[in-house]
């Protein structure tokens, strides 16, 4: 998906400040992925290689894992400057409601979602373990809500192993090292995306 929105150039804007991270994940709480799931379900391989393809987040930690973005930071910078991709206009009638619905567990008066991303990690394989690092990630809370999983597949936060389960939305503390291995025989699908205060900050979604 070639990007197709970007939004009002952060430099002027209020800062925005670091967030407070779970020591490893916290459970926000219930969410329905249903809807979303069935239609990623539809998705064939040859649409994920496509997407995958184009990833912003090419990193040598995720060489099993094929991904799908709907929203990007530039440069993992200020999450105030962020874009869509062109799939965003289709796939935003599903995402959005989980995303709200997630977001509540913070009180912000204005979230705004600067990332937005399918992850799909193959059976019996694993995402290296890497630290997100500094730029945009300490700005944000970044959630995962499964898709499709299994007891087999696990996390591991700072040394904490942790299965994700389905049917609630999870915060994931992407600043310590964290990776996971997908033990069962069918892949593995979280919807991840991530979410900020933007009160004050006068974003401007042109899509």
């Amino acid at each position: 998906m070639a990007s197709a929105t970007r939004y009002q150039d952060a430099q002027g804007w209020p800062p925005a400040k670091p967030v407070s991270k779970p020591a490893t994940v916290r459970r926000l709480g219930r969410v329905d992925p249903s809807a979303l799931a069935a239609v990623v379900g539809r998705l064939s391989d040859e649409a994920w290689r496509r997407e995958d393809s184009a990833k912003e987040n090419d990193f040598g930690c995720f060489h099993h894992t094929r991904h799908v973005v709907f929203r990007f930071i530039a440069r993992n910078l200020d999450p105030g400057n962020f874009y869509s991709n062109t799939g965003w206009r289709v796939w935003r009638r599903w995402l959005e409601p989980l995303m709200d619905r997630a977001a509540g567990a913070y009180g912000f008066r204005q979230p705004v979602f600067p990332k937005a991303m399918l992850a799909r990690l193959e059976a019996g394989q694993r995402i290296d373990m890497h630290k997100d690092g500094e730029g945009s990630h300490p700005l944000v809370h970044k959630i995962h809500i499964p898709l499709q999983t299994n007891p087999r597949a696990v996390l591991v936060v700072d040394g904490v192993r942790v299965h994700l389960a389905s049917g609630y939305a999870w915060e994931v503390n992407n600043l310590v090292p964290h990776g996971a291995f997908n033990g069962g025989d069918r892949d593995r699908i979280h919807f991840i995306f991530e979410v900020f205060e933007g009160a004050g900050r006068q974003t401007v979604d042109t899509d």
